[in-house]
């Protein structure tokens, strides 16, 4: 993979030569779009400097340098900095005449809609290209949040995702794409030696307290309870779970001024707070783009996921060249783990009556493969029954 270098005006001086990378790029908040480029002193073109751009043509995979670090002991220098979709997270949306627009509602195509948020920022340096296109729709209303974040959740209304590429007239062109839905294609489990942490979905509040406006004994009030089949009821001789099992959220709205706008809140506050599992994996793919879906099974657990792509990183150390995707909604871990088996919620775990095993060792609290003193190839994790999974977590990290 070619490296193509620029001066701070962005000519075009050359291609870098052994050069070392670890570049990420991703979803808003997920990954940390930026990079870090070290070079032998030697094989250094001091025109390559602040404001500098790197890239690899007719990819996103690219940056603007931003800081640079000298290592004399080494004969290293080294150039952190933003990726091209890192710079997008340094910029935010907001409505034309705030004084007069709550909001800058984009009801248009796709592209049209991109252009109008980039509205020529970055010096030129980002194009929107088929501003025309309207094959796919978007509708969206924006106020006040960053400018990747809004390009994410602005296509997403029509089913899209953000496609950067620098091209050969030397500037980054975004497009939308449409997000392609890979899970009947592409389907991991362990057998393709992934790094996945699956976890069980936290013990969910089954009681909401919910205040409105007023004060004292005139306060808008609300208790809800979920019963035995998982509904929400006000009479509280139909919740299911009491004791030590009730887990109380406190809604407090002074908004409300009725309780009929109090009920209408909080139900959209409980679609908040319901949790579902969750599934996080990183594998080696080259067929595959930010965003679009793939799917995986965890085996122990069973669960089975279907989610986009999140993250995308790039490490390259003279010729080898690795490309690893990220699936989920964590940072994944970039070094080597051993397995790690994690058991939480205590009155679950004291509840039981056979306390889960892993190789025939009793789990209490955390431990690991090392703990025990044996290797990950030998992870034989047993449960008391089934239903003991829902309550129970296990976070597994295979090298």
């Amino acid at each position: 993979m070619e490296l193509i270098y620029t001066n701070a005006n962005y000519k075009e001086l050359g291609i870098l030569r052994n050069p070392t990378l670890d570049l990420e790029i991703g979803k808003y908040d997920v990954a940390t779009n930026d990079f870090e480029l070290s070079l032998d002193m030697e094989l250094w073109d001091s025109s390559f400097t602040y404001g500098s751009l790197f890239y690899c043509e007719g990819t996103e995979y690219g940056g603007i340098v931003k800081r640079i670090k000298v290592d004399t002991a080494n004969d290293k220098i080294t150039f952190k900095g933003y990726t091209f979709r890192g710079l997008l997270q340094k910029e935010y949306v907001q409505p034309p005449n705030p004084t007069e627009n709550a909001y800058l509602v984009l009801n248009c195509g796709a592209n049209e809609a991109l252009n109008t948020m980039i509205d020529e920022r970055f010096d030129d340096l980002f194009v929107v290209d088929d501003i025309q296109d309207v094959s796919i729709k978007v509708d969206y209303s924006v106020r006040d949040i960053n400018l990747l974040e809004a390009c994410e959740k602005v296509l997403n209304t029509g089913g899209a995702r953000l496609s950067i590429t620098h091209k050969e007239d030397g500037r980054v062109h975004l497009k939308a794409n449409l997000v392609k839905d890979l899970s009947d294609k592409i389907q991991y489990d362990k057998n393709y030696q992934l790094n996945m942490v699956v976890e069980t979905a936290d013990e969910q509040y089954n009681h909401i307290l919910a205040l409105g406006q007023g004060e004292l004994t005139d306060r808008i009030r609300i208790n809800l309870y979920k019963n035995a089949v998982g509904n929400w009821v006000e009479d509280e001789s139909e919740a299911y779970y009491k004791g030590i099992y009730r887990k109380t959220y406190k809604y407090d709205d002074t908004s409300s001024e009725t309780r009929e706008k109090l009920m209408e809140n909080v139900e959209k506050k409980i679609e908040e707070l319901e949790t579902t599992d969750s599934l996080d994996i990183s594998f080696e793919s080259d067929n595959a783009e930010l965003f679009d879906i793939v799917s995986a099974k965890e085996n122990v657990t069973g669960i089975n996921f279907k989610q986009p792509i999140q993250q995308k990183i790039l490490k390259i150390n003279n010729d080898d060249v690795d490309i690893s995707y990220g699936v989920g909604t964590e940072m994944l871990p970039r070094q080597k783990n051993e397995t790690v088996i994690n058991s939480i919620g205590t009155k679950y775990y004291n509840n039981l009556i056979q306390k889960p095993k892993i190789n025939g060792v009793e789990i209490v609290g955390n431990l690991t493969t090392k703990d025990l003193g044996i290797d990950d190839s030998s992870v034989n994790l047993e449960y008391a029954n089934e239903n003991d999974i829902d309550n129970m977590f296990y976070g597994i990290k295979r090298s």
